[in-house]
């Protein structure tokens, strides 16, 4: 008969106990410096990449009162956690600029136009209501999607091997931090920018 504890009728023996089937199948751990960051409208950025996050996940719960105590049950309502990468800058700032610039459009400071001076990398632009793709000289109507993308965040293994991948989906920059420079440094050392991004949700898919 089981053992009751704490008005439950679970015991330490409900699980699975058997010593081959509890053993890992792999014994390598992450390495935190194997990722691939891809970015659809960031395509220099992505190269310079040298930290990012998968977000964390946080799920609510909900309180059932009792004369006793309030038991906790699990909540329906999960926010998620900041997702930034930093990225090594380019000695032409080419790569800034490209944050910079897409930033710049979503806010539009000098007129009332969102992307009405720089197209995206991808000719995603909003100039007239269209975009405009060179390869194919088509156009096409644009909307508030348009100011989203998805970012692909690939894990790999020790050996290059893909492992997961973590997708944000319609993710825009909302911070880029400040870029420090002195010359009181001793040691060569290069600037870099961490840039923090806002999404809808992310999800993780096992290779």
């Amino acid at each position: 008969m089981a053992t009751v504890y704490g008005g439950s009728d679970s015991d330490i023996t409900s699980g699975e106990v058997s010593a081959v089937h509890r053993q890992p199948t792999v014994f390598d751990y992450s390495q935190s410096n194997q990722f691939k960051v891809f970015f659809p409208i960031f395509p220099i950025t992505e190269w310079f990449v040298v930290r990012a996050n998968i977000p964390s996940v946080n799920l609510g719960q909900a309180d059932q009162y009792t004369p006793f105590i309030n038991i906790a049950t699990v909540g329906d309502h999960i926010t998620y956690g900041d997702f930034s990468i930093t990225f090594i800058v380019d000695e032409n700032l080419k790569n800034y600029m490209e944050m910079y610039n897409w930033v710049k459009n979503i806010g539009f400071p000098f007129e009332h136009a969102q992307f009405n001076k720089l197209d995206r990398p991808d000719y995603q632009n909003r100039s007239g209501g269209q975009k405009y793709n060179p390869e194919k000289d088509t156009y096409s109507k644009v909307n508030d999607s348009d100011l989203y993308t998805d970012i692909l965040l690939h894990i790999m293994s020790s050996k290059n091997n893909l492992v997961a991948t973590c997708e944000i989906y319609e993710a825009f920059p909302t911070t880029i931090g400040a870029i420090e420079y002195s010359q009181q440094e001793t040691d060569m050392t290069y600037a870099q920018c961490e840039v923090g991004f806002a999404y809808s949700w992310f999800d993780v898919k096992v290779a």
